[in-house]
């Protein structure tokens, strides 16, 4: 194709997009995975209870059972990133209490909200999660004192403060400082 044809294309895709604005037809608009939904951040509701979760069984002592090697990285020097292991859906004397918007997995709402829930540390000083000794199996992320955006395998959540986003064992959680806040990806 030469230069004059080029420009007659242009310059008629131009004309064929004028022409349907004034008819009021917009332009197809392509998929965009990074559109995110006006949407408010979910945060735990006071009446829930916690529910056991269907995926696994618990064993005699009524501990569901763990999964190994979720990963959450932390880019930009993301201050207040939380990480946690050990996640139960009832008290279990950890000391932490960690209220997950999506107990099932996934991008189901499943709440689970129970004290002393869980074992927690800060991933301040840390880029990855298996750096800090002893989670090298992280079930759960937050971020402690602000609102973050999270994209879970393409779908777009808003997720309030200090809620948790639980990942299974072959999930890696990467959180970005961007210019709407803390966005964290959540792939395979």
């Amino acid at each position: 194709m030469n230069l004059r044809n080029s420009r007659v294309i242009r310059h008629l895709a131009i004309a064929f997009a004028m022409a349907a604005s004034v008819f009021g037809l917009q332009a197809p608009a392509t998929a965009n995975a990074d559109v995110k939904p006006d949407i408010p951040p979910l945060v735990a509701p006071a009446d829930v209870t916690s529910v056991p979760a269907p995926h696994s069984a618990p064993d005699a002592a009524g501990v569901a059972a763990a999964e190994c090697c979720g990963l959450v990285i932390r880019y930009d020097s993301i201050q207040n990133l939380v990480v946690a292991k050990d996640i139960r859906n009832y008290n279990a004397g950890y000391g932490s209490n960690c209220d997950i918007w999506n107990w099932n997995g996934g991008n189901t709402v499943s709440w689970v909200t129970a004290d002393s829930n869980c074992r927690t540390a800060s991933m301040n000083g840390h880029t990855y999660s298996y750096a800090i000794g002893g989670y090298s199996d992280t079930d759960a992320f937050t971020l402690q004192y602000e609102d973050y955006w999270l994209n879970m395998h393409g779908t777009w959540h808003r997720i309030g403060a200090n809620v948790y986003t639980k990942i299974s064992s072959i999930e890696t959680a990467k959180c970005y400082r961007e210019s709407d806040g803390v966005n964290c990806y959540v792939v395979y």
